[in-house]
């Protein structure tokens, strides 16, 4: 998509005589005849030289020019990463599925020998019928990163053949672990990230440390140029800390997960209507953007 226009000048010039109006037109790349017209032979490019100097004629120029920006498309979804691993990536995930009814994507899956994955999960939580929840790209047993569960099992996992599904709905694009948890021998989960080009939405603990942690994900973040739709925070609320991230990352918190006595469907629902929509996070962050360059 493209945005601009088109804008138009009539300029009156005057020429000493009709060699100086040809090398004229030839300097500004006005050489292609008019469609229909073949273009003039040597005799009759001398004849009307000839009458332009007898002439004495003005030349009268109609210029059109445009200019034209790419206009920034709004990605369709979000990319959920943590500031570690077990940090509540799934269940923060269910809560912006129910919200803005996204379909649930997981590329990397590991650790299924020893619980279920988080497709299955995500789908309990934010009861999503199968039609929008979509199969990994590789699937691991050991409860490792996907390189070291690759290795172990020796199979291979390639971070350049992982193409997101195309959907009508958002999607949530859960990774595995945190930024630089190694996906393959030369890719880290922040270079997948940047590949598939959406924005992040960072979960982070609330509690003690969680600054250090959170703002370091941040900077690595913005070094890629990877922008940030949000901060999770799950765990007892603390308002400084939430205060200190917003503040020196740079970010809005989306949301504060408090503990849960029961994690079902029901507390997630009731979390995704805390929610702001999409499209109004996706705005804000994009105009603030837009607004700084």
């Amino acid at each position: 998509d493209m945005a601009g226009g088109v804008r138009g000048e009539r300029l009156i010039q005057d020429h000493p005589d009709g060699l100086h109006v040809l090398r004229g037109l030839k300097g500004i790349g006005a050489t292609t005849h008019a469609p229909g017209r073949p273009p003039l032979g040597a005799a009759q490019l001398r004849r009307v030289l000839a009458a332009f100097d007898e002439q004495g004629a003005t030349v009268t120029y109609h210029l059109a020019f445009g200019m034209w920006r790419k206009t920034m498309q709004r990605p369709k979804g979000v990319f959920v990463t943590g500031t570690d691993t077990g940090i509540g990536k799934t269940l923060v995930s269910a809560i912006l599925a129910r919200a803005w009814n996204a379909d649930y994507w997981k590329p990397v899956q590991t650790g299924v020998a020893e619980e279920p994955g988080d497709t299955d999960t995500v789908a309990h939580l934010a009861q999503l019928p199968p039609e929008r929840l979509h199969l990994p790209a590789y699937v691991l047993q050991a409860p490792l990163s996907p390189w070291a569960a690759a290795t172990l099992e020796d199979t291979i996992v390639d971070a350049t053949t992982i193409v997101p599904p195309a959907t009508r709905a958002p999607l949530i694009v859960e990774g595995a672990g945190g930024l630089y948890v190694p996906i393959d021998d030369t890719h880290m989960m922040i270079d997948l990230i940047a590949r598939l080009d959406m924005p992040v939405v960072l979960a982070a603990r609330s509690g003690l440390g969680t600054i250090n942690h959170t703002l370091l994900s941040l900077k690595a973040l913005q070094r890629r140029g990877i922008p940030v739709l949000g901060v999770v925070m799950s765990g007892p609320p603390s308002a400084g800390n939430k205060e200190a991230i917003e503040r020196f990352g740079g970010v809005r918190v989306l949301a504060e997960i408090p503990p849960l006595p029961r994690v079902d469907a029901a507390a997630v629902d009731a979390l995704a209507q805390g929610i702001a929509p999409l499209a109004e996070c996706l705005a804000a962050l994009y105009d603030a953007e837009t607004e700084a360059d």
